[in-house]
């Protein structure tokens, strides 16, 4: 291949300066929502607080996220979503055992975490204090539990029985859950997958 050619091809992988604008706008709200979050609180932080520390109306910060928990939720979310292609991923051989599928995956999800660990700390400082939010923030690892029975069903050579793997979706799922916030409350000091796996050992 031509150095002409590699060039157009790395060109073409690098996102456009539109897209590097709109990500960076992305990030500048994300930030000044979480600034004002924590100095002010969630509840007492309105949309037009946001904008205004932005320079942006209401309207622009719409565009980027569809609420205020969606800038608490929204990295959780991907995290998840994350998890699903990864899973979705796995080998048809390692995704015939549920069990372990679903672990390895949990572990990656886990590690997607220690990777972000200040972002994700500093949102859930900011969901417990409000016990709606902290709501919001347990519904968000909840929600992913059909999808990942649905697709755990769908990898299987045959139908499992529904009860039976949605209950172990979620002991799994709670596992996280509670790794993650014994994790979270010591400040992300430690190392997650290590102590996920601890409780992981506990479901065999």
């Amino acid at each position: 291949m031509s150095d002409t050619a590699l060039s157009e091809q790395s060109q073409a992988a690098q996102p456009s300066l539109r897209e590097r604008k709109k990500r960076l706008l992305q990030e500048a709200i994300e930030q000044a929502a979480l600034t004002l979050f924590r100095q002010r609180g969630y509840e007492q932080t309105a949309i037009q607080d946001i904008a205004e520390a932005v320079m942006i109306s209401p309207r622009t910060f719409f565009r980027y996220f569809p609420s205020k928990e969606e800038v608490l939720l929204g990295p959780t979310r991907a995290v998840m979503q994350a998890g699903l292609a990864y899973l979705r991923a796995l080998p048809l051989t390692q995704a015939k055992e549920a069990r372990a599928a679903l672990q390895s995956t949990l572990l990656y999800i886990a590690d997607l975490y220690q990777q972000q660990r200040r972002g994700f700390l500093l949102r859930y400082q900011i969901a417990r204090q409000v016990p709606s939010v902290a709501a919001f923030y347990l519904y968000a690892l909840l929600e992913a539990e059909t999808a990942f029975c649905d697709l755990l069903q769908e990898r299987a050579d045959e139908p499992q029985n529904p009860s039976q793997l949605r209950l172990l979706v979620a002991t799994h799922i709670a596992a996280l859950r509670v790794a993650l916030e014994q994790w979270l409350d010591g400040g992300g000091q430690g190392d997650l997958l290590a102590l996920l796996k601890n409780h992981l050992k506990v479901l065999e």
